[in-house]
Order: structure tokens, then C-alpha cells, then sequence
């Protein structure tokens, strides 16, 4: 049990509930954090947490660690300051590779970064202390600061530049050591989601590695209307997708078995975008095609084309050809390849170098419509195998759509907005490798080491709580997360209703329930909104009403209806939750 912050009445903590958050804080959950005294915003992505907000913290903190303890892993604290050279050895270094460092530089002139991220550094902490098959597997976690230098520093606590973060890697000496490590991890999120209160939805779903791994990830995604994300399930199944990674099957098209008609030209200058192009051209938006051009590895150009109404996904895209960078093609490739200005790209008659990608939601239609390569210009009844060579194989690289079908299943998705709560990456040998940290068999043959990386937002998990659990009167703390158990409120100053609530306020710390006693001079109303707004679950009012009975009031937060109980009833009651 966290225990360092003492205080437990009202009149002896220093923050007070505002009426009003900063004009500039526009995400609820941190509206209502600053409002209720648990954080203070120094400026925008960065936090502080007061004792009140330092409680739950701590709480959070504690779930977590012992969860991650139960499943093998050994805690340790890494550094804030990260060298250069080592995110060099991993090619991580490069802004162009990741992009939101906070970067610095000492007196001497080396440059350092401000931890966003601890693969390397954990990596270079192992290499004296495990060279044979016997050191491993293990688990090594921290809790401790992130800085990621966030664009747009949005959503209160759940996107900050300065946040809280448990991150825990698994070292493993083949890919069945590590899998098993990965599902108990897994597994552990599992129970700390439950514990946390938000386990009845929240869900593991397949999502981008990002920089971290060229392999998919998978999220611990928390459903929520105010959610960043966009969730694609399968109905009746365990399957959730992030929609940066959703496979995808657009719905068929009807009346695509009609005649032929001839290919012809159309110009529509400065027409560009699905939309307005299907309006000039007086043809549904699923008959145009949007074709975008890009540069991979080496230099290669990629045609990539979709359906009118879809965007290409990249990460699909980039998957699909193989490649570790894939970007946009420059005004000056388009021209060279298309021979037109940026706008106006098609497949027809492109050069044969280019290697052209087409998603499936192209594959059944008739008469369609594509850019000419020609300025101005946009081809109309476009078809397959007359105009344009029938594609050996069709692909999916569009970004799922709440219509699309699971091309597994055929079922039609379920979408969901979320809120990210945690993740894990398969990393394979990349930076145990990159960094020269290998095991010895019992052969004294060398081997690869297999990583795992498994984070979980401490603060950001805070965030989503307050956030989903709260109603129009404030925040609604669970029980296992709560500042305080209780809110014990009395209610004026009579002798006799201070010296009952003295002698419970005594019994309930005796048993160790958490009570933060209002013992403030101020009005019934005040106390009893403040007791809404701060979220703690049980109220316990003492009146002298209740003194005359030998007894108290009792109300859950979640609920309106109010109990009258004696003390050792109440004690039972709070003893057994």
C-alpha cells in the first residue's frame, strides 16, 4: 500500500476543487483532474501531479508492478540522458528515422537525447551480464519519465510530452522461448487491465510496430468516444484491429457487367479529389480511381491505385513492396514518370520500370475512370485487359473504411473509437544484434537473442480512467484506484458530531481504509460537490441527525440511493469491497 502521502484531512491539504479549468485545457480528462486538484498543467503535454493525482498515480503503479513481478520481471531504473552512439549502432538517431526526440548537448559538445525510448539502453546495460544460454530467458522493467516532442500535444494526459511509463523487454534465446515470454506478458496485461477496471473493454488488437519493429505490434486498446483511434472487430470473434493495420475488402459493386464503352479523354482542369471529379464528370465516386505515386528503396517508383472514396495505406503499401521507407513522389519524378503536373496520374501507359500496385477494390468494375497523364486530362471507361493489362494479383492497400468486410470471415466490421492503453512488440534480433549482445549454447556456439518490449502508459492509463468513468458531477474513481476509499464528511460543528466522526475517522484507519475526512468549515452542499467532484467511491456523512440514531449515512458514488448504517455496518460493508 503507497503510504508516503500522510495527509488525510481536507484542512491540511494544500489544493482546493476549482469551479473552472484553464481556458486553454480543452480534454476533459485533464478539465476535470485540474479542477478536482490531482494535476497542475505547467503547459501544454506537461503535467504535474499533485497528491491528490500522486495517490492514483502510485496506485496505478503499484497494480502494475505486481504484475509484471508475478510473471518473472526484475525491476530497475534507467537513465533520462541517452548517448548518441548508441541509438546510432540501431539507426535511430536520425530525425528523418524518428522524428519527436528532445535532443541536448553537453559543455563538451556531445550530443544526448531525453529518453523516449529504452531498447538501447537496456540492451547496453545486459551486454556484461549475459553471455551463455543460462543467463537467460529473463524480463527487466522500469517505471519511470518519457519525453516525446509531440507536434501537437493534445487530449490532456493521454498525449503528453512528459509522461509516465512502465516499460519492460524480454531477452530470449529463440523465437518459442520468446513467444511464450510474449503471451504471459500478454497475459499479465490482461490481469492488470481487470485490476484497473477498465479490463470489460478494453482489448488486444493488431496495430503498426512503427519504428520499433518492421512487424506488427499489439495494443491494448480502451474504448472510448473520445478515443484517437478507430477500431475494426470482427463480430463474435477475439479479432480487433487497429485501422492503420485492418485488412481489408471493400463491399462489391453493382451494375459493373454492362457493355464496354470506348476509352476517351475528358478535360477537367484544375479538377482534383474523388469528389469533385465524380460531380463533373456525373459518375458515381466508386467509378474514379485515385492513383498516387511513390519513391521506395533504391529509388523505385510505385503506382498505387484505389477506388474512388479510399486513401492508400502506406503502412500496407510499404509492407507489400518490401520496403523500409516509402515516400510520396516529388512534383519533378511525377512529371518525369507521368509526363503530367501532380493530379492527373494514372496507370495507363506508364513506363515499365514502374512497379504497379492495385488494390483489390478495383478488381470488379467496368468503365472506370483514372488520370491520363496528360494535364487537365482524366480517362473515362477505363477497363481491364482492354485498356489496361489485367494485374496478376490484386492487393489490399487501402485504409479500412466502417463499410469494409473481413476478407477472412466476410463479416462486415464493427468499428470502435479507442483510446491506446498499453502495447507489445515482437522486436526479433534487432537490437540485441545491432549492439553485439549475443548468447553462447551449450556448444559455446554463438546465437541471436530474441527481444520483446511491452509498455504500459502509467499516466496516460490515469488519464483514460478519469476520463471514461466520469459523469456530469465529476470524477468516478474505482476502488482500486482511488486517492482515498472514503470522503468523510460532518456536518456542522457540534460537539457531539466532531467527536463521532473523530472516533470513526479513528476506527476506519484502524482497519486500513483509506479516508480523507472533509474537515473543512464549510457548507453541507460544498462538501457533498466536492466529494462528487474528487470521485472518491464511498461517502460516509456524519449530522446530527445520525449522531441522535448512533449511526451514519452511507452512499456509493455511482449510485443516488442513501443508506443509513451504524458504524460496525459500515465498517463490514468497507472491509469487504
Amino acid at each position: 500500500m503507497y503510504a508516503i502521502i500522510l495527509i488525510m484531512r481536507r484542512t491540511q491539504l494544500f489544493t482546493k476543487t476549482l469551479r473552472q479549468a484553464p481556458a486553454d485545457e480543452t480534454a476533459e480528462n485533464a478539465k476535470l483532474l485540474i479542477r478536482a486538484g490531482f494535476v497542475h498543467k505547467e503547459m501544454a503535454g506537461v503535467y504535474a501531479y499533485l497528491p491528490l493525482g500522486l495517490r492514483v498515480i502510485e496506485k496505478i503503479k503499484t497494480i502494475v508492478r505486481e504484475e509484471m513481478n508475478a510473471i518473472g520481471g526484475q525491476e530497475l531504473q534507467m537513465t533520462a540522458l541517452q548517448p548518441r552512439e548508441l541509438f546510432e549502432q540501431t539507426n535511430r538517431w536520425d530525425d528523418a528515422v524518428v522524428d519527436n526526440w528532445f535532443k541536448t548537448e553537453l559543455k563538451n559538445g556531445a550530443r544526448l537525447g531525453l529518453g523516449l525510448t529504452h531498447e538501447e539502453p537496456i540492451v547496453d546495460i545486459l551486454i556484461p551480464y549475459i553471455d551463455s544460454y543460462r543467463d537467460l530467458p529473463l524480463y527487466a522493467y522500469q517505471i519511470g519519465t518519457k519525453f516525446r516532442n509531440e507536434l501537437r500535444a493534445k487530449s490532456g494526459i493521454l498525449r503528453g510530452r512528459e509522461f509516465l511509463m512502465k516499460d519492460m523487454y524480454s531477452f530470449a534465446r529463440n523465437q518459442t522461448e520468446h513467444d511464450e515470454l510474449y503471451e504471459k506478458a500478454a497475459a499479465a496485461y490482461v490481469r492488470v487491465y481487470d485490476r484497473l477496471g477498465i479490463g470489460d473493454r478494453t482489448f488486444r488488437a493488431k496495430a503498426d510496430g512503427g519504428y520499433f519493429t518492421e512487424n506488427y505490434s499489439d495494443e491494448y486498446q480502451t474504448l472510448s468516444p473520445i478515443g484517437e483511434d478507430t477500431l475494426f472487430h470482427v463480430p463474435g470473434t477475439d479479432k480487433w484491429f487497429n485501422q492503420e493495420v485492418a485488412l481489408s475488402q471493400a463491399p462489391r459493386l453493382e451494375n459493373q457487367d454492362g457493355e464496354e464503352k470506348p476509352l476517351e479523354n475528358v478535360e477537367g482542369k484544375g479538377i482534383i479529389g474523388v469528389n469533385e471529379l465524380a460531380k463533373f464528370l456525373e459518375i458515381p465516386m466508386e467509378q474514379t480511381t485515385k492513383t498516387m505515386l511513390y519513391v521506395a528503396d533504391g529509388g523505385e517508383v510505385i503506382a498505387a491505385a484505389v477506388r474512388g472514396g479510399y486513401d492508400i495505406n502506406e503502412i500496407k503499401l510499404r509492407k507489400i513492396v518490401g520496403a523500409k521507407n516509402l515516400k510520396l513522389a516529388d512534383e519533378a519524378t511525377v512529371r518525369k514518370i507521368t509526363g503530367a503536373e501532380i493530379g492527373y496520374a494514372g496507370l495507363l501507359n506508364l513506363p515499365p520500370e514502374v512497379r504497379i500496385i492495385v488494390d483489390e477494390s478495383c478488381s470488379d468494375r467496368t468503365n472506370f475512370e483514372m488520370g491520363a497523364n496528360q494535364t487537365n486530362m482524366h480517362a473515362i471507361n477505363v477497363n481491364w485487359g482492354r485498356d489496361l493489362p489485367l494485374p496478376e494479383k490484386f492487393y489490399d492497400i487501402k485504409i479500412a473504411r466502417e463499410s469494409d468486410l473481413d476478407p477472412e470471415t466476410g463479416q462486415v466490421y464493427e468499428t470502435k473509437k479507442s483510446v491506446e492503453a498499453g502495447n507489445i512488440f515482437p522486436l526479433e534480433s534487432k537490437y540485441s544484434d545491432a549492439l553485439d549482445l549475443y548468447y553462447a549454447d551449450e556448444n559455446g556456439q554463438r546465437h541471436s537473442i530474441i527481444m520483446g518490449c511491452y509498455g504500459i502508459g502509467i499516466s496516460r492509463t490515469m488519464g483514460i480512467i478519469a476520463e471514461i468513468f466520469a459523469d456530469e458531477k465529476g470524477l468516478v474513481w474505482p476502488d482500486s484506484v482511488a486517492p482515498f476509499q472514503v470522503c468523510l464528511i460532518n456536518v456542522g460543528t457540534d460537539e457531539n458530531v466532531v467527536k463521532f466522526t473523530t472516533d470513526l475517522y479513528e476506527k476506519l484507519q484502524e482497519k486500513g481504509i483509506e479516508v480523507l475526512w472533509d474537515d473543512r468549515d464549510a457548507r453541507p452542499g460544498e462538501k457533498f460537490a466536492d466529494a462528487d467532484l474528487i470521485g472518491i467511491p464511498h461517502r460516509v456523512v456524519i449530522s446530527p441527525k445520525t449522531v441522535e440514531r448512533g449511526a451514519v449515512e452511507y452512499k456509493a458514488r455511482t449510485l443516488d440511493e442513501i443508506t443509513i448504517l451504524s458504524p460496525d455496518e459500515l465498517l463490514k460493508k468497507l472491509t469487504c469491497i
